[in-house]
């Protein structure tokens, strides 16, 4: 994989959804989950992100057990670095859970947010400085090839 350092991305949320698209079906998403896993960039989540990724590989859709949950939870808390954001968001009236994505890029500072979603959090394109992308996006613009 190529890294193109005039385009760093150094600090990294990934959305639920991505989180939940790279464990369930690979493919883009995963790349990136594997970048993190390398060390070419550092993931960040909170305790909301890793709970809501739970209940959704728990749901119908996955229909993961939990101890596959619990066991793919700890493999994610060896690469991921937890942040607790303080400040509450409302920015994204129409899905308030939403606004814990922001929150949690932003209180780590992050350069960007990778996100699939297409109807409430990629449309804003920028959140505080930081860049939302969706996975494809992000892998061209600082991993092009990959």
């Amino acid at each position: 994989m190529a890294y193109d350092p005039r385009r760093s991305a150094e600090r990294i949320v990934l959305d639920t959804n991505v989180l939940a698209s790279a464990l369930a079906f690979g493919g883009v998403p995963e790349s990136i989950l594997e970048l993190g896993r390398g060390g070419l960039v550092r993931i960040f989540a909170s305790s909301f992100i890793l709970g809501e990724l739970a209940q959704v590989l728990a749901a119908k859709k996955f229909g993961w057990t939990a101890s596959e949950i619990a066991e793919v939870i700890k493999s994610l808390r060896e690469f991921v670095s937890l942040v607790e954001p303080e400040e509450r968001l409302r920015i994204i009236a129409a899905e308030p859970d939403d606004n814990r994505i922001l929150e949690c890029g932003a209180a780590a500072q992050a350069q960007v947010i990778v996100t699939g979603n297409m109807k409430h959090i990629r449309p804003l394109g920028a959140f505080e400085g930081i860049h939302i992308l969706t996975p494809r996006e992000f892998l061209d613009r600082y991993f092009p090839g990959t």
